[in-house]
C-alpha cells in the first residue's frame, strides 16, 4: 500500500518555488539546454534539492505542462 504524500515543509516549498521560477526564466532566456546544476546554482540551492523535486528533465516539462508554465 502506498503512503500518502506528506506536505512539504515551508523551506522546501520555498526552495521548490524558487527553483521553478529560476528554471522558467533561464529556459525562456537561454533555451532548454541549460544544465540542471546551473539552475540550482542560480536558485541558490544545492543540485540535490533540484533533483529531489525534479529527478529528470522530463519531470520539469510535465510540471510545466500541467500548470501552464506557472512557477507557483
Amino acid at each position: 500500500m502506498a503512503e500518502a504524500a506528506r506536505p512539504l515543509r515551508a523551506d522546501a516549498a520555498r526552495n521548490r518555488a524558487r527553483v521553478l521560477e529560476v528554471a522558467y526564466d533561464t529556459f525562456a532566456a537561454e533555451g532548454l539546454g541549460v544544465p540542471i546544476d546551473e539552475i540550482a546554482r542560480r536558485a541558490g540551492v544545492g543540485a540535490g534539492t533540484v533533483y529531489r523535486h525534479f529527478p529528470t528533465r522530463e519531470d520539469w516539462y510535465r510540471r510545466w505542462c500541467r500548470t501552464g508554465f506557472s512557477a507557483s
